[in-house]
């Protein structure tokens, strides 16, 4: 059991992850299975926390005992929901995104850091053909559900659901400031896929094809139009209110692994990609310190092609383009 003050920082820490709209005591109530009460009590540490609520409470909230408690070890909280095997609903995966924007988008002060391996998945939500048949990519290659696996890709098959959850999280995306450090390898993967499945006639239409390719354009144009001004806009659409600052760094050395540092208000979390297409997260100290000194470090041996940099910029989404233009 933890000690009476222990026990009120304890909770002091909890109240840090619970949202604004959400009233502690409430929470803590269902989550034990007490009254309001007891709850209540636990919080002003009168009445002790048994180990199995501790061990449930830290569970829930994500909190690190051995941070918490200042225990020294290499040991940090991952948490995260896995993609099921056996049935995907993707329209739940993409609310599942807004959502976690939503939560994020509105804080006072935020910032995203983004260590690129791949077009960043919010970019490819700009344009709802590219992000259909990127998802039914990674839903028919990656876990090969049936559904998917049937017949041949039609953008018109899967449209209207990315014009829909998918602008929802592009929107959210253009409200939060960010930093990217890209790489000319960021674009191959996509082009591959779009190569592979046109050669395995699994698009259907050769006017499906070329959309895609378009939409390629379209989206390193649009991230060079924004990397020129500092700031982020719906496409073609640069003089639109609400402008959030966009910094796009070039390494030529490092492919990143597509790991996204947010920070918010009081708070820093690190989204770590694994098997493709599953995140997990963690607001443990240990790992947020280290991934900021990690990105600090990567970010001064990057060179700044957002408002500075005309001709490195101009160079770098030249070559991209051209990348483009010969897989085409």
């Amino acid at each position: 059991m933890l000690s009476t003050e222990l026990q009120v920082s304890f909770f002091k820490k909890i109240k840090e992850n619970v949202p604004p709209h959400v009233a502690l005591v409430d929470d803590i109530a269902e989550l034990l299975n007490i009254s309001n009460d007891s709850a209540y009590r636990r919080i002003r540490g009168e009445k002790p926390l048994a180990f199995d609520e501790i061990q449930i409470l830290a569970a829930h909230y994500e909190i690190s005992l051995d941070q918490f408690l200042r225990l020294k070890t290499n040991n940090f909280v991952l948490s995260g929901n896995l993609v099921s095997l056996e049935k995907f609903e993707m329209g739940k995966y993409l609310h599942g995104i807004a959502d976690l924007m939503t939560s994020f988008s509105d804080s006072q002060k935020k910032e995203m850091f983004l260590l690129n391996k791949d077009i960043p998945i919010f970019h490819n939500f700009m344009f709802p053909e590219l992000a259909a048949f990127k998802c039914y990519f990674w839903s028919r290659y990656n876990f090969n559900y049936p559904e998917y696996n049937k017949g041949q890709f039609l953008i018109s098959d899967f449209i209207e659901l990315f014009e829909d959850a998918g602008k929802t999280i592009a929107d959210l995306y253009l409200e939060v400031p960010s930093t990217e450090i890209w790489n000319l390898n960021c674009i191959n993967t996509t082009l591959m896929q779009i190569c592979y499945y046109r050669d395995s006639k699994v698009i259907k239409s050769g006017e499906d094809v070329e959309t895609l390719f378009n939409c390629l354009v379209k989206l390193v144009n649009h991230v060079e139009q924004q990397a020129e001004y500092g700031t982020k806009f719906p496409y073609q659409k640069p003089g639109a209110a609400g402008k959030s600052k966009f910094r796009v760094f070039v390494n030529e050395f490092i492919v990143g692994d597509n790991t996204i540092l947010m920070e918010n208000d009081n708070q820093r979390m690190v989204s770590l990609n694994h098997n493709n297409i599953n995140y997990a997260y963690s607001t443990d100290t240990i790992l947020t310190d280290y991934s900021w000194k990690i990105m600090d470090i990567l970010i001064k041996k990057s060179t700044l092609i957002s408002e500075t940099g005309e001709k490195d910029r101009q160079i770098f989404f030249d070559t991209l383009r051209q990348r483009i233009e010969e897989k085409r």
